[in-house]
């Protein structure tokens, strides 16, 4: 029952995302924000929603230990789950566990060909096979153009999708699709899924951003900076 009750709060479902976009092999998404938003505790949300329907997820974190990785799964759990049973609660968040893999990188140890490589020898070695992977705290420029093309087809081939946080800077002029969409190149948007974060006064306002020819007819989401759990919507 508590794991029904969970899923519904599932965020992607919430900004409107189909399980055919948010399940689709080789799909990316991306969540940006300036820097202390809360892009990590959204992905960290959008991870355990996963886990809660049996998807495997590796979380890839760029510089931050495994230990401060946990907590942030475990913070954001007892968020979700404050109101209820913590028997149940506990069983439930040790199952969890069994489903999730954090792997650990430092800024300049980090590149994709020895990520893809670490990947295969979890999937070889039958350790773990991630159905979805979250890479927190990579700095994404032109440059990773040709890597983050490779990855794509990785994902899509080894089925599985990706999200990224993706940092913005106060002196950027360009929405965060304009500046994604050139990661991919003129002819290859990379992005499938793009969401922004916010600061709006005592709230974090949460945006699904809509892709070129793409419709969005729903709201935001405000969420609570201290729990950064899903408070309400806003209106259109």
């Amino acid at each position: 029952m508590l794991k029904k009750q969970l899923i519904l709060r599932d965020p992607l479902s919430s900004l409107g995302y189909e399980t055919d976009e948010t399940e689709k092999k080789g799909n990316f998404g991306a969540v940006t924000s300036r820097a202390g938003v809360g892009k990590t505790a959204f992905l960290v949300q959008i991870a355990i929603s996963s886990l809660l329907k049996d998807k495997n997820v590796l979380h890839i974190s760029i510089q931050d230990p495994v230990e401060k990785v946990n907590l942030w799964y475990k913070e954001l759990f007892l968020n979700l789950t404050q109101s209820h049973d913590a028997k149940e609660s506990k069983q439930l968040w040790e199952a969890l566990l069994t489903k999730r893999f954090i792997m650990t990188f430092e800024t300049e140890s980090f590149d994709f060909t020895k990520l893809i490589n670490r990947i295969d020898e979890l999937s070889s070695q039958g350790i773990f096979v991630p159905k979805l992977i979250i890479i927190d705290g990579l700095s994404l420029d032109n440059s990773m153009q040709s890597e983050l093309n490779t990855l794509k087809e990785y994902a899509a081939i080894n089925n599985f999708t990706i999200w990224f946080s993706v940092r913005t800077h106060r002196h950027q002029t360009d929405d965060p699709v304009t500046i994604l969409q050139r990661l991919g190149g003129n002819s290859n948007f990379l992005f499938n899924m793009i969401i922004q974060l916010l600061p709006l006064k005592d709230k974090i306002q949460v945006k699904r951003l809509p892709l070129t020819g793409e419709l969005n007819d729903r709201p935001a989401l405000l969420i609570d900076p201290s729990t950064m759990m899903i408070k309400e919507t806003t209106k259109k």
